[in-house]
């Protein structure tokens, strides 16, 4: 049976590929002997919940992610980061394994911490800062790697909060990217696999930081700029890997390769608390306490960034405490601003609130909030359809036209068992992002130049599937894992959100003749504990 590989290109944009293909020989080659087309992403179309969502087939109702974090309550108003534990639904390689399957995972986002796993797992975006120690399973695999590539890194300590650091972040994501490559090609020949998974994530935050010098329609874009092929250079770095593990492959592999959603130019934030406010929604405090602690401790961090080198920075953050690890990093930062933004509202007096970094809008409901306001039912669906609409005529600050969000109430995305944990209302990130932060004013310009669009990218190629280089439609982020199980000749769950890809099937091979099978979720349990027991007699 063949082997997959999924390579996994963060942020990753068919868009640009297709521009400049002539100098991306490696996609160049798979676009036009294999199939390719646009992945649609999740709402919102964010690292997480999207990889969760495309390695368990199911929207966020069915897994209960819809952001890196999520509301926590008890006596005051909160949330908490997601981890791997959070997985409210069996991932790709569970499923795999239980059916005697070997899966490698390198740099895959939230699977941290990790698990045992029938070969080998390497964690991604999502693991603290202090993980060294525990990224891996197995756990000793982590001083192997440091080994293999000179001190293995998941995200290099860098800020891309701050500006001018164009050469620091390039080159830091440039050190990374050449490690990742390493440790790949370390993995695949010394683990046993049946699918292995690779991601790319230097892609997100390169285009990020660097998306206005490439674009000549952005505000901030200097045309004199030094830096406007920087994406383009990381393309070709991506570009120039695949083509290098490629080559290692064994060459009846099949390769199929992903994006979690897409990029475009973003010129500045929409603050949805500030516009909750000015609209009546939500009111904060005349006086906040900020916590004298985490300010402080926000400074040190930015000292530490911005004057030590990489390399002192990763040898402070195995010395410090862990602790004080997760509050010098910027995943941790954002947990803490909306802290302080939580405890700056006056809720008896607020029917609505913003929460996250793409800001979803939630309604101070009563029975749910701690000191919920809005009566279940009738209020609560006029105050929707009331911030709906007043959203729909936010104007564009430097043309005055409407913005264009997409705003959805939760019900017209979400299904599932968990979609009582979704956000009210969602808006949908459109050149304005929405952010949920405190601030002075309704716009806001971050460093940040480049945002998420929802629009990925989806390739495939190999010995089963069509060489015939047609660029595909209606594939979504959903319809990945069900596709990976029929190409390993495995059930469906028949609660899964995707479909399988037939279309990608060369039509004489023998995943074109296969039936998609479907398996009876409710006997999914009997399934596993009578697959246990064959492996145990050694039948399996």
């Amino acid at each position: 049976m063949s082997k997959v590989v999924i390579f996994g290109i963060d942020g990753g944009s068919l868009e640009l590929i297709e521009q400049w293909k002539d100098e991306l020989p490696s996609f160049q080659q798979i676009m036009e002997n294999g199939v390719y087309g646009e992945l649609e992403s999740t709402i919102p179309p964010l690292t997480c919940p999207a990889w969760p969502c495309m390695f368990t087939g199911k929207n966020p109702g069915e897994i209960g992610m819809y952001g890196f974090s999520g509301l926590q309550f008890g006596d005051r108003y909160g949330s908490r980061m997601y981890s791997s534990s959070d997985y409210h639904s069996s991932s790709l390689w569970k499923s795999l394994n239980d059916y005697g399957k070997d899966v490698a995972l390198l740099n895959v986002a939230m699977t941290f911490p990790p698990h045992k796993i029938n070969s080998c797992m390497v964690c991604g975006v999502g693991s603290p800062p202090a993980s060294e120690a525990g990224y891996t399973y197995p756990p000793e695999l982590s001083q192997t790697l440091d080994k293999v590539v000179g001190g293995y890194e998941i995200i290099p300590p860098v800020l891309l909060t701050i500006r001018g650091k164009e050469e620091e972040i390039a080159q830091a994501f440039d050190r990374v990217l050449t490690k990742r490559v390493k440790a790949a090609s370390y993995l695949m020949r010394n683990f046993s696999w049946d699918l292995f998974v690779c991601i790319f994530f230097a892609s997100d935050s390169i285009q990020h930081y660097f998306w206005h010098h490439m674009d000549a329609s952005h505000p901030r874009h200097d045309s004199n700029n030094k830096y406007k092929n920087v994406i383009k250079a990381f393309y070709k770095k991506i570009d120039n890997a695949i083509g290098t593990l490629v080559a290692e492959l064994p060459q009846d592999t099949n390769l199929v390769i992903v994006s979690d959603h897409g990029f475009g130019p973003m010129p500045g934030y929409f603050i949805v608390n500030k516009w909750l406010e000015n609209n009546g929604f939500l009111k904060f405090k005349d006086r906040v306490h900020q916590g004298r602690t985490n300010s402080v401790l926000r400074k040190v961090r930015d000292f530490l960034m911005s004057h030590l080198n990489p390399k002192s920075v990763r040898l402070i953050s195995r010395l410090i405490p862990e602790w004080l690890a997760m509050r010098l990093s910027v995943r941790q930062e954002q947990k803490e601003k909306m802290t302080q933004t939580y405890e700056s509202v006056d809720w008896p007096q607020s029917k609505a609130y913003a929460m996250g970094v793409v800001s979803s809008i939630f309604i101070n409901l009563k029975g749910r909030e701690p000191n919920g306001i809005v009566e279940p039912g009738e209020e609560y669906e006029r105050i929707r359809d009331d911030i709906i609409a007043g959203l729909k005529k936010v104007t564009d600050p430097q043309t005055g036209a409407p913005v264009g969000f997409q705003i959805f109430k939760r019900e017209e995305v979400y299904h599932g068992r968990y979609v009582d944990l979704a956000p009210d209302i969602l808006i949908v990130p459109h050149k304005y992002h929405p952010s949920s932060f405190k601030a002075d004013s309704e716009w806001s310009i971050p460093a940040l130049s480049g945002g998420h669009a929802r629009q990925g990218l989806f390739m495939a190629y190999g010995p089963d599937i069509k060489n015939t280089g047609d660029k595909l439609a209606n594939l979504k982020i959903y319809d990945i894992t069900p596709t990976i199980l029929h190409m390993f000749g495995l059930p469906i769950p028949d609660d899964i959100d995707g479909r399988v890809l037939t279309e990608i099937f060369d039509k004489d091979s023998q995943l074109a003749r296969r039936q998609v099978v479907f398996s009876r979720v409710a006997e999914k349990h009997l399934i596993n504990k009578k697959i246990a027991a064959l492996k145990k007699i050694g039948r399996i």
